[in-house]
């Protein structure tokens, strides 16, 4: 347990420096193009590449999981370090691209930390308490981030909260390297054969087909709603980066209880029940986003991010115990590119809300996606498992 507590403080620290990343974009983009829907899109020039997921998912299951996470790490670092430069240039189109290398290299990491690195370290059976123990540590860690970056960003300005977010992934990448080795056998697959038995995988398992299409109609109304709430407190609400700042450490505070929560909320193994609770938590917290008062509407994202932070930690769990360890890469980059690639079709539908104006107009999205996801869950029949699964158990913002 030693090496999991090393990498999930590693991945604190990165998690923590790169909210200054989702503070940081936004407004200096809304300052420097004065482009709300820009804005707002910079959330899809992050989540695009995760419609490549399942391209990677070969490459992560053949390969060295630390040395995967460690190389993406620095990868994101270099692009998050070249943004300052592009922005001090007015170089827009030079700031999306290396937004999008930073995701390419997030589908990466997260597969290969989330569901490769973990389930190595910890026994299976304290894999959900562990899961949760990461999820909640890492949501914590933003509510330091945002917090931390609107000082920053107040005191010293943008260059500076996104410099210092470069130097966290550094210090994640030597981290993840200095952990033991554990040896994974070799692949003796191509690549092609490989990524076609990751999508039969999943294709044969009708519980995983399920959760994903429910995460993924969650976060088309969701995947973006932090950048068009950051949009909406800079330009309506007149608010200043640290009072943005801190509205985000709230929320990110009642995310890390709810992933806290979230096995400790479980009876048996109804995980039905304990996604259904989750999903309601956060229909009702959107129904505080439709209404023109700020406090409120931003009491009603923090209760979203409760439920979502207990959606994200028991899919995780989920997918660490359902997947076959040789197969994690490749079925859940197949199951990322659906869910995390709903966020860009956020970005664009809250970009195009976001000019609106009427605020109910402008989250009424996310109302009406979460409501939607909820529906579908409670009301399909629950699939049955084939004889030949591994332990079935449950599935994912959810997942940044």
């Amino acid at each position: 347990m030693k090496s999991f507590w090393l990498l999930t403080g590693a991945s604190a620290v990165s998690t923590a420096g790169n909210t200054f990343l989702y503070v940081a974009i936004p407004l200096a983009l809304l300052q420097s193009t004065d482009s709300p829907l820009l804005a707002v899109l910079s959330v899809a020039a992050q989540n695009v590449p995760y419609l490549l997921a399942s391209l990677l998912g070969p490459f992560i299951d053949r390969f060295d999981r630390r040395v995967l996470f460690a190389g993406a790490e620095l990868v994101q670092g270099a692009a998050v370090a070249v943004i300052p430069v592009a922005l001090w240039h007015g170089r827009t189109a030079a700031v999306f691209l290396a937004l999008f290398v930073i995701g390419l290299a997030n589908v990466v990491s997260d597969v290969a930390g989330d569901y490769g690195l973990i389930p190595m370290l910890v026994p299976a059976e304290r894999l959900d308490r562990a899961s949760s123990r990461f999820t909640s540590l890492l949501l914590a860690a933003r509510f330091v981030g945002p917090a931390l970056a609107g000082v920053i960003i107040a005191g010293l300005g943008s260059t500076w909260a996104l410099e210092l977010d470069a130097a966290t992934f550094g210090l994640t990448a030597l981290t993840t390297l200095a952990m033991p080795y554990a040896p994974q056998e070799p692949a003796e697959s191509s690549l092609v054969k490989m990524l076609k038995e990751g999508v039969a995988f999943f294709r044969s398992r009708a519980d995983l087909r399920r959760l994903t299409l429910v995460t993924a109609l969650y976060n088309v109304g969701a995947g973006a709603l932090e950048s068009t709430l950051l949009t909406v407190g800079r330009s309506d609400w007149e608010w200043s980066a640290r009072e943005l700042g801190l509205a985000m450490s709230v929320a990110a505070v009642a995310a890390a209880v709810g992933a806290w929560l979230a096995p400790r909320a479980l009876v048996g193994d109804d995980r039905r029940r304990q996604l259904s609770v989750c999903l309601g938590i956060c229909g009702i917290g959107t129904l505080g986003l439709l209404t023109p008062w700020p406090l409120l509407t931003v009491t009603g994202f923090a209760v979203l991010c409760l439920g979502e932070g207990g959606i994200n930690a028991a899919t995780m769990g989920y997918r660490q115990q359902a997947i076959p360890d040789h197969l994690s890469g490749r079925v859940n980059a197949v199951i990322r590119t659906f869910i995390t690639g709903a966020v860009p079709v956020s970005s664009l539908l809250l970009g195009f809300t976001v000019s609106l104006g009427h605020q109910a107009l402008v989250f009424a999205p996310v109302t009406i996606a979460v409501g939607a996801a909820y529906l579908l869950w409670t009301t399909m029949r629950q699939p049955d498992q084939p004889e030949t699964d591994v332990r079935p158990v449950l599935d994912e913002r959810i997942a940044q």
